[in-house]
């Protein structure tokens, strides 16, 4: 009987050789208080690239067909709510958040936030950030066990 090691798909994906550099749409939320144009925020790469950001209501990076905007009466101090997908490679982000008057994200009862995948936050004084992580970004003794298991699984038995 000849015993062969074989990786499914899904084997792949789970240990991260398959599709470890592959990007990943990551949903995005801004909720913006009655000024708006005080906020802004950029997304850094774990390299210290800026891949996403808003400054002065104009968003970069939002993949684009994913976009929503929703405003609201101007008697609220709810402004709008932005929505999107952000296209980014699996690794670690960082968010800084700036409010460009010092005095948050905001107005009357509400309180504005950005969440970007599984991180979120919003700014309380002039500035604030969060991390967030995209995929799984397998340790290099993973891919090493998987070595040994092919080769304990092709040798013969007498």
């Amino acid at each position: 009987m000849n015993k062969r090691f074989m990786l499914t798909a899904a084997g792949m994906a789970a240990t991260g050789i398959a599709g470890s550099a592959t990007a990943e749409l990551v949903d995005m939320t801004h909720g913006l208080d009655r000024w708006a144009g005080e906020h802004s925020w950029q997304v850094y790469s774990s390299g210290g690239s800026m891949v996403a950001s808003m400054a002065n209501m104009a968003y970069a990076g939002l993949v684009s067909g994913t976009f929503g905007y929703s405003t609201f009466p101007s008697t609220t101090s709810h402004y709008a709510n932005v929505w999107g997908q952000l296209d980014l490679a699996a690794g670690d982000y960082n968010v800084q958040m700036q409010d460009s008057y010092g005095d948050g994200w905001s107005w009357g009862s509400y309180t504005g936030i950005l969440a970007i995948g599984s991180g979120s936050g919003t700014v309380s004084g002039s500035s604030a950030s969060f991390n967030f992580t995209v995929g799984v970004i397998p340790a290099p003794s993973a891919l090493a066990l998987l070595g040994l298991a092919g080769l304990a699984g092709g040798r013969r038995r007498k």
